[in-house]
């Protein structure tokens, strides 16, 4: 059970942001030597920063359930995943006070059972930007910026090691709206990744519940 928990763990990470270099992935090597990407340089700050003048992020309307409807990565272990995803669910509670950290419970599926995995972003004194640390003193901790928030949608950016994964959630699987997953398109080709570096997520099949020994925290 616990390399089974440390599998479970790793995929959760490797699909918040990618870790490993395109050298490490043959699969994604490969995929890059037939759609003839350049490679991209490591993003500035600036490529992870919220647009000048952007209004400020409205907390309030992040916490409850997301769904993940698409996300767009460079990740190798993603492009060699690629249409295999599994649905994925997130809840955010909000913190009891502003300088507390926002509990993340992220519910997916591995080798067909249900997992939930437990995580906590610390704020920043930036609007909408929080730190997920990383799970021991030597691994970098990930930035993840709220970069565009609604009632219905949000675009979540995560950034660790020079690499960038951007995520689309929406509050609902049906009836997705195709000016904000246009959005969400001309969003990841700003950051270096065009419609080659999308992945659509399943809308049914989503995780309920979970076991006891099935939560990772």
């Amino acid at each position: 059970m616990t390399g089974v928990r440390h599998r479970v763990t790793l995929a959760v990470v490797l699909l918040c942001v990618c870790l490993w270099g395109t050298t490490d992935a043959g699969v994604a090597k490969e995929r890059e030597r037939v759609v003839r990407k350049p490679r991209k340089p490591a993003p500035t700050p600036s490529a992870v920063e919220r647009s000048p003048g952007a209004p400020p992020i409205d907390m309030s309307k992040m916490w409850g359930k997301w769904y993940l409807l698409n996300l767009a990565s460079t990740c190798p272990h993603q492009l060699q995943q690629g249409a295999s995803s599994e649905a994925t669910v997130i809840n955010l509670t909000p913190p009891e006070q502003e300088s507390s950290p926002v509990s993340v419970s992220t519910k997916t599926r591995f080798n067909h059972d249900c997992w939930e995995i437990l995580q906590k972003y610390y704020p920043t004194k930036t609007n909408g930007r929080y730190i997920l640390k990383g799970n021991s003193v030597s691994e970098p901790s990930t930035d993840v910026i709220i970069m565009e928030l609604d009632n219905a949608y949000a675009f979540i950016l995560y950034h660790k090691k020079g690499k960038i994964t951007a995520k689309l959630y929406g509050r609902s699987t049906v009836n997705l709206s195709e000016p904000m997953l246009t959005k969400f398109e001309t969003l990841a080709q700003e950051k270096g990744m065009s419609l080659a570096y999308l992945f659509p997520f399943p809308t049914f099949g989503h995780c309920d519940s979970v076991t006891k020994d099935h939560v990772i925290a």
